[in-house]
């Protein structure tokens, strides 16, 4: 699985890293000040998201611990 934990450099995220960290997930963390590319491709509105195989994006802004795990295994 790749994972792209889409970001801004003002955003505080690390219970999210620690989550993915705690899973035992590979990511890279992207900053969507640099990579405006990443933004347009997948319309993003909001950060953080998970952007996952490249093909899903997962909304991941309040989320509470457990659900990441829930998201990831669901495929939705």
């Amino acid at each position: 699985m790749d994972i792209k934990l889409l970001t801004t450099r003002t955003c505080h995220c690390s219970n999210i890293e620690q989550e993915l960290q705690d899973l035992g997930l590979a990511y890279e963390r992207c900053y969507a000040e640099d990579h405006p590319e990443l933004v347009e491709r997948f319309n993003i509105r909001h950060c953080p998201v998970l952007i996952v195989d490249e093909a899903r994006v997962i909304a991941v802004d309040g989320l509470m611990e457990g659900q990441i795990k829930a998201l990831l295994a669901s495929g939705d």
